[in-house]
């Protein structure tokens, strides 16, 4: 694959990405024909490859690099296992209690030191 074969793959799987997250019937036409939703992204691959929609999170790598490798070997292992992560709800999210002392108030105690970078 060649730089910019790369670069247009990523910013096409980087745009679905963001539109499935952003609109639910982005997420209902992925279901419904994932392959047609890649073509819409300018993604298309040859009838014989089939198209597997990885959604959960525990059995998906959010890793680029993966997504681009299972792009790259579609063609000749026949399978693109088309990773999405699932975009987890702020309100459902937990964070850790350290996560949670940066955030009180609205301050950041990593830059608590010095006053300059956030007064002026």
């Amino acid at each position: 694959m060649t730089p910019v074969d790369r670069a247009v793959f990523v910013a096409a799987y980087s745009r679905l990405v963001a539109d499935v997250w952003a609109e639910p019937a982005r997420e209902q036409a992925l279901d419904r024909d994932p392959r047609a939703f890649l073509a819409g992204y300018g993604l298309t691959l040859p009838d014989e490859v089939e198209v597997r929609v990885v959604r959960d999170v525990a059995d998906a790598d959010p890793d680029l690099e993966v997504q681009v490798e299972s792009w790259q070997s579609a063609p000749s292992t026949g399978t693109f296992l088309l990773y999405v992560p699932s975009l987890l709800p702020v309100a459902e999210a937990e964070l850790a209690e350290d996560e949670l002392d940066s955030v009180v108030a609205g301050l950041d105690s990593s830059c608590a030191c010095c006053c300059p970078c956030c007064c002026t």
